[in-house]
């Protein structure tokens, strides 16, 4: 029997890739248990397919015994040897099977094997293209919102992204085209499923990724970040360039580059602060935009630290809330305790 098949995988392999022999592999594996079923009761069965002309041929196995076989899985000696002259006691030998009435069967089972071919293999570079994309910021389309969550579409895959996920505070519109972190990619039985936020860190690092040509290029380096996602982020920047601005890059002609970032982040503030190595200098940046008059090293190795301020300086240094300390700290990862001196 032939079922005219090659021509069709050859050319499945050329246009999408699906290896050729893990096609025949599988419609064999299916051959097999539509025989079984159809015709094979208990027998136990082999397919073959011939890689060149797509002739298919089902055999019989049998054990070769001495004397009369006791069961239908076994054959004589006698008879085994007209099959094939060095049979052996022990040995396992293909008896053909005469395939009437399979070629309908076989010919269905053929399309389904290929059909679910390709649906697996569509399934699994979907599932490459999007893992590929873990750790960068793609744009999405919201779906549907609800009090819980939104869902949003990121090419051919929809997802769900929890609420504690969004920017706080932000109104996500049915129809509205936003940005998203894509977090992490796993497997739903063969598909992809992806998670997204926009309230990590690495949003807003990805963001200005986008943004500033200097930061993709490794110019200017991203050293720490802290954020409290819909009211402030403070990023500290270095450049590996001694004729380049780490924070003029970020901010751009104009604050142009971070306008786009805000644009993206809403209502929320950045504070791009240049990093420095000595944690005096850093911890001064860090609480930008106060102006510190001097900051002390109190224990180094529990990493605590003074700074002084003008009375006039005590609560921007602070912020609203105590949120600039607070980022500050998490910033440099020093303990601060401000204080406001005449």
């Amino acid at each position: 029997m032939n079922l005219n098949l090659i021509e069709a995988i050859e050319e499945l392999e050329e246009e999408k890739g699906i290896p050729k022999e893990d096609v025949l592999v599988a419609l064999e594996h299916a051959l097999k248990t539509a025989y079984k079923n159809n015709f094979g009761g208990n027998k136990n069965v082999d397919v073959e397919i011939d890689r060149v002309t797509g002739d298919v041929r089902v055999f019989q196995l049998l054990e070769v015994v001495e004397g009369e076989p006791s069961s239908g899985s076994e054959i004589s000696l006698e008879e085994a040897l007209r099959i094939q002259p060095d049979a052996r006691v022990g040995d396992v030998i293909r008896r053909p099977l005469e395939l009437k009435d399979f070629g309908r069967i076989a010919v269905q089972t053929a399309r389904q094997v290929l059909i679910q071919k390709i649906r697996d293999f569509e399934k699994e570079n979907l599932f490459k293209k999007y893992s590929e994309m873990v750790g960068s910021v793609t744009t999405a389309e919201v779906m549907r919102v609800t009090e819980r969550w939104a869902e949003v579409r990121i090419g051919k895959i929809e997802t769900k992204m929890l609420k504690r996920d969004w920017i706080h505070g932000e109104q996500l519109k049915q129809g509205s085209l936003i940005k998203v972190y894509i977090v992490d990619v796993t497997r739903a039985g063969k598909s992809p499923r992806i998670f997204v936020s926009r309230s990590v860190p690495e949003f807003v690092i990805e963001l200005f990724k986008l943004e500033v040509p200097e930061i993709e290029q490794g110019v200017v380096e991203i050293k720490a970040i802290a954020r409290e996602a819909g009211t402030r982020t403070k990023i500290a920047v270095a450049s590996n360039d001694p004729n380049v601005d780490p924070v003029g890059a970020c901010i751009g002609e104009g604050g142009s580059r971070i306008s786009a970032v805000l644009r993206e982040l809403k209502h929320e503030r950045v504070d791009v602060v240049k990093w420095s190595p000595d944690p005096l200098e850093f911890i001064a940046n860090a609480l930008s935009p106060a102006r510190v008059a001097d900051v002390r090293i109190l224990d180094e190795r529990a990493k605590s630290a003074r700074v002084l301020v003008a009375p006039s300086e005590l609560s921007v240094a602070i912020g609203k809330g105590g949120q600039n300390a607070r980022l500050a700290v998490k910033l440099t990862g020093w303990k601060i305790d401000i204080k406001a001196v005449m």
